[in-house]
């Protein structure tokens, strides 16, 4: 084997090496010497670095070692032949573009066919003029350098893909864990929720306050994919914290504008619905900013019995100081539907370009459909009407059947580690401007919940204050009369009142005392609230509720089953509940 590299220039090392590795290495095989060395020398001549072999076992073994740009091998070498060195070649070389020109001593009309078969990919005859070789040899350097950066993108771009999958991954296990509500397993839930892209820019989430109500939240991002998804990871952190923590739609609603005012780029929003069903009180509250309409459908009459307008600017838009969060209310029946949805539903489109509509949306509700049908009913018309048309926009449609035996799925949790119980004691007093302004049991509720223990108590205590101190400020401060609840559309009469009286009111304060004890078997809670109104005959009260089979005004029973003991005294206008609690084991 003859194994041989041109010399260098007298130029200096590191200028040597550039120009050296910028050169076109060419492995020239021939077994004819003096047909090898005028080859050689002609290349040389051209600046190539060249390194030579003299039988096909040669040229494999030289390959291998040299990695050379350009492979120039004699057809006919003995033993092993071009050819089969051309297709050792061509398997060592894998996915790399390393051209072969195979040579030949005299012309043949066959060679470039025999050529191709086995993998090569041109030809030169030994007496081919120099400008001949040398084009030839530029034109195929040319296209593995071409092919060398096209291989380097593609693997650079397979690198980006793996990444951004990966990321996606990531990204997509976070959504879901912060996605993820239980109150959307709640069995009077029906809902789609069909995304354009891998993240949607819906939202849907379903909670529970502490006290039983549902909360249910229904928005959509500006756009589409990532991006619009970003957004709901905060929204849902505040509404599923807010919620927890028993605060009333308005106060949530202002605190995931004042959020996304703070994070969101300029043109992005979040039009969004926010309800709250009372089932045991056939309440239904909600805000729309931005989205269809809440439309409601009766379960006895088989129509339309109510909508919810938007009446605000979507979330992040205006300063929350601008933005209207107040709810609007109406007086549901068990079996009624709720149904929310984003403009996805309405704004789909056929093959012809027609958009489904509003219009067409609520033709579904007065086609007079049972209600356990009607909302498999809306998704069929959806998609007869949307034909073979891929969709343009995330859609999402959710049905909320008002039943009162439905509860809240987490009230049965009891994974937290309690502390150790403690003694304290805490005192509020809130007076009108607090009392218009916001809704203070959460505050109270989190003061309390500072005691470990009290935290799987906390849906039963928070019943207790509620009641009590609803009962200090509608009937004591406000003069409420409960027989404003009876009859039909009693109930929105009587919150409409609620909401005159507190907006009129000038003077008058809550105050609400806890006191916590250890006692041998857990603990004990009282809590004291006073209102400053002239109190009420409290005895006779007792006795009507007892005798008082209606649906409202029995809330002093509740608190009586759930406490030890319920005293008033003053003119009736202090309450003192008693609540003991029991360490695990103890009967």
């Amino acid at each position: 084997m003859n194994v041989r590299e041109s010399s260098q220039s007298s130029a200096s090392p590191s200028h040597t090496l550039t120009n050296l590795e910028q050169r076109l290495k060419v492995l020239l095989a021939d077994h004819d010497l003096v047909s090898r060395n005028a080859l050689q020398s002609l290349l040389e001549q051209e600046e190539y670095v060249v390194v030579v072999a003299d039988d096909g076992a040669s040229a494999i073994s030289v390959y291998m070692h040299e990695h050379p740009d350009v492979v120039l091998v004699e057809a006919l070498l003995p033993e092993m032949d071009g050819y089969q060195v051309t297709e050792y070649i061509r398997e060592l070389s894998g996915d790399s573009f390393v051209p072969v020109l195979l040579l030949y001593s005299l012309p043949d009309e066959d060679a470039l066919n025999a050529c191709l078969a086995h993998g090569g990919n041109d030809f030169l005859t030994k007496s081919s003029p120099p400008a001949l070789i040398k084009a030839k040899l530029e034109s195929f350097a040319q296209m593995r350098r071409l092919y060398h950066a096209v291989r380097t993108q593609r693997d650079e771009l397979a690198q980006h893909n793996r990444w951004l999958k990966r990321e996606y991954e990531i990204a997509e296990g976070v959504f879901a864990k912060v996605m993820h509500s239980s109150g959307l397993q709640a069995p009077n839930l029906k809902y789609l929720v069909s995304p354009q892209a891998i993240f949607n820019g819906d939202l849907l989430l379903a909670a529970y306050r502490p006290s039983g109500e549902m909360h249910l939240l229904l928005g959509d991002f500006t756009g589409h994919g990532l991006s619009a998804a970003i957004g709901t990871i905060p929204v849902a952190d505040i509404f599923n914290g807010m919620t927890a923590k028993g605060f009333p739609v308005p106060e949530i609603v202002a605190e995931i504008n004042q959020k996304l005012q703070r994070i969101l780029p300029r043109g992005v929003f979040f039009a969004a619905a926010l309800l709250e069903l009372d089932t045991k009180k056939r309440k239904l509250s909600a805000w729309v900013g931005g989205v269809p309409d809440i439309l409601i459908y009766g379960a006895q009459s088989k129509t339309l019995i109510g909508r919810f307008a938007s009446k605000s600017f979507p979330l992040g838009v205006v300063e929350t100081d601008q933005l209207d969060c107040q709810v609007d209310s109406m007086e549901v029946q068990t079996g009624d539907r709720i149904f929310l949805c984003t403009d996805g539903v309405s704004e789909a489109r056929n093959l012809e370009g027609a958009m489904f509509g509003q219009a067409r949306l609520e033709q579904c509700f007065a086609r007079g459909y049972e209600p356990s049908a009607l909302f498999e009913r809306i998704l069929m018309e959806l998609e007869q009407f949307r034909g073979a048309q891929q969709q343009s926009d995330d859609v999402t449609l959710i049905e909320v059947t008002v039943d009162p035996s439905v509860g809240n799925p987490q009230a049965t949790d009891t994974t937290l580690v309690p502390r150790q119980a403690s003694a304290w004691s805490a005192s509020f007093e809130f007076g009108c401007d607090s009392l218009k302004g916001y809704d203070p049991l959460p505050v109270m509720m989190q003061v309390l919940l500072e005691t470990q223990r009290l935290h799987q108590h906390k849906q039963r205590i928070y019943m207790v204050l509620a009641e009590l101190f609803l009962n200090a400020l509608e009937h004591g401060l406000l003069r409420l009369d409960s027989a404003l609840k009876e009859g039909a559309g009693g109930f929105g009469v009587y919150y409409k009142e609620k909401e005159s009286r507190l907006s009129q009111l000038k003077e008058g304060s809550i105050k609400v005392h806890f006191q916590h004890t250890v006692i041998s078997s857990g603990g004990q809670l009282m809590i004291r609230v006073e209102d400053s109104g002239p109190g009420f005959d409290f005895e006779y009260y007792l006795r009507q509720v007892g005798e008082n089979p209606r649906a409202h005004g029995r809330g002093l029973v509740l608190i009586s089953s759930l406490c030890e003991s319920l005293a008033y005294s003053g003119t009736g206008n202090i309450a003192e509940a008693s609540y003991v609690w029991k360490l695990e084991g103890e009967s």
